[in-house]
């Protein structure tokens, strides 16, 4: 009898033990198996890709001035990040990025052009979406004029502004020239539209393997 009460006491200990260190948080002892991610642009990056000494040439639908912005600076590349709070320090992430910075021959302003790059410690990661910002010198604006997935009616924003997904149209013609796989995207407030102290509603239209080719101010019915 004595020898069945003390198995059945050693098995109750094991098995104690062992819901124990089931029990146990992998985030809080550092002992969660690595998670590795790999985040890429995706069709991002046949909307963004270009070289240094690249251009395009914008004209103005009201007045007829013409803007040539030339890519100065062109950069794509990956960065590899560990996670450093105590429920990430198990994930890693590599993430690709473009960074351009495009020069405005009419206003002199310079736009910085950046993929965002998704950290460890926000395991969401954007939720799947890939998105460009876009920076005017100084950082005296900020908007998000281009992201992917092209879901039309899909949202994204800086804080001070939102972006709509207008979806995609298979063909656009522009002063004659017609441009395929285009997306669009709507800002309620485009602060880094030239000399504009209140910021107008804007649609952006990118296509594929060009880029940016048109801007149209929507509060003002110009481009």
């Amino acid at each position: 009898m004595k020898n069945q009460i003390g198995q059945i006491i050693i098995v109750f200990l094991l098995s104690a033990i062992y819901q124990s260190c089931k029990n146990k948080d992998c985030h809080k002892t550092g002992e969660c198996p690595p998670e590795y991610y790999r985040i890429r642009l995706g069709e991002l990056k046949n909307y963004l890709w270009t070289l240094p000494g690249s251009y395009w040439i914008y004209k103005n639908s009201l007045t007829g001035d013409l803007d040539t912005q030339v890519c100065n600076f062109f950069t794509f590349d990956s960065i590899k990040s560990q996670g450093t709070l105590d429920n990430s320090k198990h994930i890693h992430v590599e993430n690709d990025f473009i960074k351009r910075q495009i020069e405005s021959s009419f206003t002199g302003f310079i736009y910085f052009d950046q993929t965002a790059i998704s950290g460890p410690d926000l395991k969401s990661f954007n939720n799947g979406v890939t998105v460009l910002y876009k920076t005017l010198t100084n950082d005296i604006g900020v908007i998000k004029p281009l992201f992917y997935p092209f879901t039309d009616g899909l949202i994204n924003g800086t804080g001070s502004s939102y972006t709509n997904c207008k979806g995609m149209d298979s063909t656009l013609i522009i002063q004659g020239k017609t441009y395929y796989n285009v997306a669009k995207f709507d800002i309620d407030q485009d602060d880094i539209w030239f000399n504009y102290a209140n910021y107008p509603n804007a649609v952006y239209y990118w296509a594929k393997d060009v880029g940016l080719i048109k801007r149209f101010n929507k509060t003002e019915n110009f481009s």
